[in-house]
């Protein structure tokens, strides 16, 4: 044992000579005492180095990368390199820190709760956002539990226990409305506002925000609106056509007072297909809410006009019948699933409700705690439902339930609840759970993962990951100005934030490779999509894989138009924008600069481009080791404008300020033309002028875009961020997938599959 301690000490101590040597002979010059490029410094004692885990980590990173030495200094050779990489990750890995607890987020939240009670719930307007930390808001480490988050949980908490508790059966009621009891804008907004009454249709013919909307009144003579009068499930039923279409419309159901919507909170899309007349759907509501419908692939904005004067496509609404709360049994599932005995002693409530949300058994001084709520509350009311209530208002917003139990080595019951918060963000279910507690999810959990990739809730995995990976959310944050944009209607825009998710999913479900990621020949598209692209017409509203001609660009996710969109500004491109997406999202890069680091913007007078003052921005030393790795590839991109369209050059936009007759001030546009220059060079040498060559740089670089896929699922799947201690794990899922041609579902696999993922 001494002599193997002896050993393992002369090796450290050797490894660290080479590391104080490398750092002297190649580093000190630009990081020593008298000059501290970027505020980092490196002729310090080398344990004091060592112990900075993210600085060595920053290290290895720009010199793997030949980023540092600078092109102009003595540059190690290879040998050497090879000998302090591995030096520099053995001390991260052996430092690494223990990951931090990690609390349910908001989505995780909302379906755990649905998933226990069998019960949808919206809680957005009661749970605070959750902060995003390297693209995800599952990280444990950037989740602080503050007395205002605190408070929202509780308040949280009572909102649930009291619905899927009630005190008293609600009433079924039916509600049929038709057109006496239809308004619109017109009745509240002067001059109309794109809605009117005729032959006891309601038309519908522009859209949100200028007040266009059909909303339902209680009384023919008043305009009270009609308001949802008990939670639970409530079933709409809608007679609606449209005029004047050869295609499908689609149609939002609203929350929000109809006779002011400027608020209007969208909670559904119906699809409703060419020639239809009728739709249902079942939504859960809340005692208050008012609906409104709005026409949201109108392409008009709603706007004063006389109907005669509107020939184009419109929604004619003749019926609106609405019956709940529905309620198929007394007492419902969720109520015999909280309280399965009336005669239940407080023990045995406290008992069940804890095993019931948390999978274990309370700790005996916290079960105490909670027998004493129920105790109290019991003997105060002599109600065992109001009793239930306490106690699951007070484990709902227990640590027990809100955070993720995480062992330094996952038992059984974690592994199952890491898998299944990872593949459907909510609680295991019976079989996944029994799998676990027979062995069978740590021998070979191939068989539950495709179980759990084939039940509906994988779809929340993939809504979820990929909105916070793609930023589809963002895509529709403005415009398009329909003054510059004129043809790109508001349904195509929300079209192109869910291409994204659904290349996602079609690769997922058909296991197909992530190289198709960065260029395939087909695109997912849905009717106005496909219109958009130029490409063979498709039939309604969901997506389905569109064959590309052979000269098309298309394909991939930076060839989608969402994508493009997203980064670009209201009128123009943005090529910074549009690099760094496809190496913080592609490439899983770390781009952001130092905070302490001292930005001299350049003198950028004489230059006429964006490109040229761009090239004069990388002439700055601070900035041209970013610029040079983004400025490529997002210029590559110049040939499509902010919507996403191919063009031949630049459309440059300016708002003028003009005053008409009336003196009204309005805006007007002009548009100059400008050429496109695009091409530059990467840093490691290779020209990029356009998408094709583009492409063909990124599939050269298909090992490192695909570790960072691997990277974004491993981060996403742990809660945590991916470092350079998760090498081992990052090669080997790579290894493994590499003879399924990289398969995104095989790689799923793969990271489940992995010792890693049963540790914290």
């Amino acid at each position: 044992m001494l002599l193997l301690i002896a050993l393992m000490t002369s090796r450290s101590i050797a490894a660290e000579i080479k590391l104080v040597n490398f750092f002297t002979e190649h580093c000190v010059q630009c990081h020593g005492p008298d000059e501290q490029e970027s505020g980092v410094r490196l002729d310090q004692s080398i344990n004091l180095l060592l112990a900075d885990t993210r600085l060595m980590e920053k290290i290895v990173h720009v010199v793997e990368d030949g980023e540092m030495p600078p092109e102009e200094e003595l540059q190690p050779p290879d040998n050497l390199i090879d000998e302090i990489i591995p030096i520099l990750e053995d001390r991260i890995i052996s430092q690494r820190s223990p990951n931090p607890l990690k609390r349910l987020t908001r989505f995780e939240y909302t379906n755990t709760l649905s998933d226990l009670f069998g019960v949808e719930f919206d809680l957005s307007h009661l749970l605070p956002p959750d902060h995003v930390e390297e693209g995800f808001d599952k990280f444990g480490d950037s989740q602080i539990m503050s007395p205002h988050q605190l408070m929202a949980y509780l308040e949280t908490a009572r909102f649930v226990a009291e619905r899927i508790l009630p005190l008293s059966k609600p009433e079924t009621q039916t509600w049929d409305f038709d057109g006496k009891y239809f308004h619109g804008s017109k009745n509240f907004a002067t001059g109309g506002g794109g809605d009117y009454l005729e032959d006891d249709e309601y038309v519908l013919t522009g859209f949100r925000p200028y007040r266009s909307n059909l909303h339902l009144s209680i009384d023919p003579e008043e305009h009270d609106q009609f308001a949802i009068p008990a939670f639970g499930k409530y079933r709409l039923e809608v007679s609606v056509r449209s005029d004047q279409s050869k295609e499908g419309e689609i149609i939002g159901i609203n929350l929000g007072d109809g006779r002011h919507p400027t608020s209007f909170k969208t909670i559904k899309r119906i699809a409703l297909p060419h020639r239809a007349n009728h739709f249902e759907t079942e939504l859960t509501l809340k005692l208050g809410d008012q609906l409104a419908f709005t026409f949201d692939s109108a392409r008009i904005p709603g706007k004063s006009l006389k109907k005669q004067e509107h020939k184009g496509p419109s929604l004619r609404f003749s019926r609106v019948k609405i019956v709940g709360p529905l309620e198929g049994s007394w007492p419902t599932k969720a109520m015999k699933a909280i309280v399965p005995n009336p005669d239940m002693s407080p023990e045995e409530l406290v008992d069940h409700l804890a095993i019931m949300l948390t999978r274990n058994e309370l700790p005996s001084e916290d079960r105490t705690a909670y027998l004493n709520i129920a105790r109290a509350k019991l003997e105060l009311t002599g109600s065992k439902p109001a009793t239930a209530r306490s106690i699951l208002i007070a484990l709902l917003t227990s640590p027990h339930f809100l955070y993720k139990s995480e062992s330094q080595e996952l038992t059984a019951i974690q592994q199952a609840h890491r898998l299944s918060y990872f593949l459907w963000n909510s609680i295991p279910d019976p079989e996944l759970l029994n799998a676990s507690k027979l062995g069978q999810l740590r021998e070979d959990p191939r068989e539950q993962v495709e179980r759990m990739l084939m039940d509906p809730k994988t779809d929340r995995f993939i809504e979820d990951f990929t909105r916070q990976w793609l930023q589809r959310d963002k895509v529709s944050d403005f415009g398009p100005d329909v003054r510059v944009f004129k043809n790109v209607r508001r349904m195509t825009v929300d079209s192109m934030s869910r291409e994204g998710r659904e290349l996602f999913r079609y690769m997922l479900e058909n296991g197909l490779s992530m190289e198709l990621f960065i260029d395939s020949d087909f695109v997912m598209a849905n009717d106005r999509l496909a219109r958009f692209y130029g490409l063979p017409p498709v039939e309604g509203d969901n997506f389905v894989p569109v064959e590309l001609p052979a000269d098309s660009e298309r394909g991939g996710l930076v060839a989608q138009a969402g994508f493009l969109k997203l980064t670009s500004t209201d009128f123009a491109t943005s090529p910074i924008h549009r690099g760094s997406w496809i190496l913080k999202n592609l490439y899983n890069m770390k781009i952001n600069p130092p905070a302490d680091i001292l930005i001299n913007e350049p003198d950028i007078r004489g230059t006429t481009t964006v490109r040229e003052a761009i090239l004069k921005h990388q002439e700055l030393e601070s900035c041209s080791r970013c610029h040079s790795k983004i400025d490529p590839l997002g210029f590559a991109l110049e040939y499509y404008d902010p919507v996403g369209r191919k063009r031949n050059e630049y459309r440059h936009v300016e708002e003028l300020v003009a005053e008409d007759d009336e003196t009204v001030f309005t805006k007007k546009i002009k548009f100059t033309k400008a050429p496109i220059e695009a091409n530059m060079t990467l840093p490691n040498g290779r020209e990029v002028s356009d998408m094709v060559s583009l492409k063909n740089a990124l599939i050269e670089d298909k090992e490192k875009i695909i570790k960072g896929l691997i990277e974004k699922l491993i981060s996403y799947a742990h809660g945590r961020e991916v470092t350079v201690a998760d090498r081992p794990y990052v090669n080997d899922v790579f290894d493994s997938i590499s003879e399924e041609e990289f398969s995104l579902r095989a790689a799923i696999h793969a990271i489940v599959d992995h010792p890693a993922f049963r540790k914290r």
